[in-house]
């Protein structure tokens, strides 16, 4: 082993313990992965490893594999009132034995992935001109992008997965191990970030982060396909694992119940990057700058929604910033996200 001309002589291995033993110890860990992740996004990207987040059960402080951020905006230019960033949280893993994921029939639909921090609200109440009625909508759905072949056609889901471990000679499935090692302090570290990117109540300018959990594995990752006449297995790099949680959230607006996160082999990194995820952020930052009034509100105003349900749809391209004054009930018409106005004036431009 190298030492540097400085090194003094008590800084040394002890006896029994080899050069090669602790590469073997620094290979079967994750820290070589986490490093080349980090190595790889930073061209593109401003890296902190090792990020802190406090755990929303435990209170302790924990730590992140990687956060990583883009702005999406040009800094030389003009600043919008909304300036659109995308963040990474990162966990890395690795192991010899696959990961296997039990694909789901549907694709369920999660309505606040990717997770939007940093603005008042994080879904848009909507008022129109020929009802009465106004309408709550998650922000991603009102500018258009659930539709995104991002959310809307990839990739497979899958509710559970797991992670193969020996036992003897025999290889059996790890149970839960996988969610507490992989999942869980990814949706404890967006929960933490969305609570830190919170705006003051006196803001009037706002980062808005699209941040996105992803699992990093340096392992067979393996799609189960599960029927009553067989099990099918498939090798694929990318999966979007989603879990639904019970508990109510204090402190935050809309804080969903059903969490998403993307799993991805280190070698599809690239590729899940530069073709699915920066174009959609590409996307998502032209929406937001187009509509910066609007987010920066959380309100806006849509004509012709009292129609019916096909006038829910394409809404972005009539988004406008509320004009009118109203107020509004609390109390919320059965099966619908609707509140009831109660008085209102019309728009200047009607």
């Amino acid at each position: 082993m190298e030492a540097i001309p400085n090194n003094p002589p008590t800084n040394k291995l002890g006896s029994g313990l080899s050069e090669a033993d602790v590469l073997a110890a620094v290979s079967k860990s994750g820290y070589p992965l986490q490093i080349m992740v980090a190595n790889f996004l930073r061209p593109q990207f401003h890296v902190q490893e090792e990020w802190s987040y406090v755990d929303k059960d435990t209170h302790d402080l924990r730590t992140i594999d990687i956060l990583a951020e883009k702005r999406l905006y040009d800094f030389t230019q003009e600043q919008p009132r909304v300036r659109p960033t995308l963040n990474l949280l990162l966990e890395c893993k690795q192991s010899t034995l696959p990961y296997l994921f039990f694909l789901s029939s549907s694709k369920p639909w999660v309505p606040h992935f990717p997770v939007l921090a940093g603005l008042f609200r994080h879904t848009l109440v909507l008022i129109t001109d020929d009802d009465a009625s106004s309408w709550e909508f998650p922000m991603l759905h009102a500018l258009g992008l659930d539709s995104h072949p991002f959310i809307a056609k990839e990739p497979e889901y899958c509710m559970s997965f797991t992670k193969c471990v020996r036992k003897g000679s025999d290889v059996e499935l790890s149970g839960s191990e996988s969610f507490h090692g992989l999942v869980l302090p990814i949706l404890k570290a967006m929960h933490h970030f969305q609570i830190a990117a919170s705006p003051p109540k006196t803001a009037c300018y706002f980062d808005c982060h699209l941040a996105i959990g992803i699992g990093v594995l340096d392992a067979p990752m393996i799609g189960v396909r599960v029927s009553e006449q067989s099990h099918d297995l498939t090798l694929l790099p990318w999966v979007r694992v989603v879990r639904h949680e019970t508990d109510e959230i204090s402190g935050l607006q809309h804080w969903p119940r059903l969490f998403a996160i993307d799993i991805v082999h280190k070698d599809f990194l690239e590729d899940y990057l530069d073709k699915h995820v920066l174009p959609f952020a590409q996307e998502f930052s032209e929406l937001t700058i187009k509509h910066q009034q609007v987010l920066a509100t959380g309100e806006a105003f849509v004509t012709g929604m009292g129609k019916g349900k096909n006038s829910w749809h394409n809404i972005e391209q009539r988004l406008e910033p509320r004009k009118m004054s109203a107020r509004v009930s609390r109390s919320k018409t059965i099966g619908k996200n609707i509140f009831r106005v109660l008085t209102r004036r019309k728009p200047i431009n009607e």
